[in-house]
This record gives C-alpha cells, structure tokens and sequence, in this order.
C-alpha cells in the first residue's frame, strides 16, 4: 500500500508534538582537532540538526574531503575558526578532540569565556586535570574552568569512533534539555518533561 503526498500531509499531525523541528538557524557544533572522531561526529550531527565545524591549524589533516558531512572544515587556529563560522552563541557546542594543549588550551581560553551552551574536550581523568590547573594558571576561574566537560560524553560504553560520536552528542542533548544523561527505566516522572 502506498500513501501519497497529500494523504502524508494531512496525517503529519497524528504523529504529533512529541518531537520538536529543528532550530533556526541551526546550532553550531564547533570542532577542533581534523581526526577520525570529528568525521564520526559530522556524520550524526546533521540528523541532530547542527550545522558541523571542523578546525585544525594542520592542512594536511584539515581537509574537506575527510569530513563530507561538515558544514566547513577551517584550517585555522582558534580564534581564526570562531571567527569564520560567525562567533560563539548560547546554541554553540565547542569540543576539543586533539589532546594537545597548542591547539585546545587556545580553543578552551575562548570558549569557556563565551556564552557557549556547552565544551567538551577528549582525553583521560589525569589529562583533564592537567589541563584544567594550565587553565586557572592563564587566568580563567573556578566557574569557567568548572564549565569544561571532560572526560566528555555519556558512560555508553564505546568503543569505536561512532559509538564515541554518539555518546559526545547524547551528553550535549542532555546538557541542552537539562537532564543528566541516565537511563529512562531509572527516571522519575514524565519522560517528556520539559525541565528549566
């Protein structure tokens, strides 16, 4: 059986509120560090409706070619990057992916000073902690540094890069519609809550 367009259209509605269109414009999703996890993420982030940045001062890792679901791919440095994609708004993610402190401390200095809605950075409960005393030595404080998400995404148990892109943009979901993350069987009330 078949549906054609109209009889689509006017059945659209029963299928109703419970999912919100997407935004506009869309949300930024600003990337630095042009690795195999920045291309995972700018495969699942134009479903989410995010337009996807990727940023890395090397051009031989920044090419376009490597990140075909991304909305640009800069070879710039980060306050070059900010720049070309328009700044930083309360809708823009920010995620460091390279774990060099070259490349993220810069990136990290802009963004946790920014109204940014969320930054994320990669590496291990021992490299986030290094990195955020490097942070208060340059000057930032307690509250911007406690704004760093790291290590980022959900506790999903990934392993590849994709599984690792969704776990990242499940936690920026999350952190955008005020939840934690956890599991629906565990939470009390409404799943479609919406919270403050």
């Amino acid at each position: 059986m078949s549906v054609d367009r109209d009889e689509w259209t006017a059945t659209a509605d029963l299928h109703g509120p419970e999912f919100a269109e997407p935004e506009s414009p869309a949300p930024k999703l600003i990337m630095f560090g042009a690795v195999p996890l920045a291309a995972a993420l700018c495969g699942l982030a134009p479903a989410l409706g995010w337009a996807a940045y990727v940023a890395d001062p090397r051009p031989r890792f920044a090419v376009a070619d490597r990140f075909p679901g991304a909305d640009g791919v800069l070879v710039a440095w980060p306050q070059e990057a900010f720049a070309a994609v328009g700044g930083i708004d309360s809708s823009t993610a920010v995620l460091l992916l390279t774990h060099d402190p070259t490349l993220d401390d810069p990136a990290l200095e802009i963004a946790l000073r920014s109204p940014c809605a969320f930054v994320g950075a990669m590496g291990s409960r021992r490299t986030q902690a290094a990195r955020r005393e490097r942070l208060l030595a340059a000057g930032l404080s307690q509250a911007e540094v406690g704004r760093l998400s790291g290590p980022i995404g959900l506790d999903t148990g990934a392993r590849t890069a994709p599984e690792t892109a969704l776990a990242i943009l499940a936690e920026i979901v999350a952190v955008r519609h005020g939840r934690d993350g956890g599991r629906l069987t565990s939470a009390e009330g409404s799943i479609h809550e919406v919270r403050a």
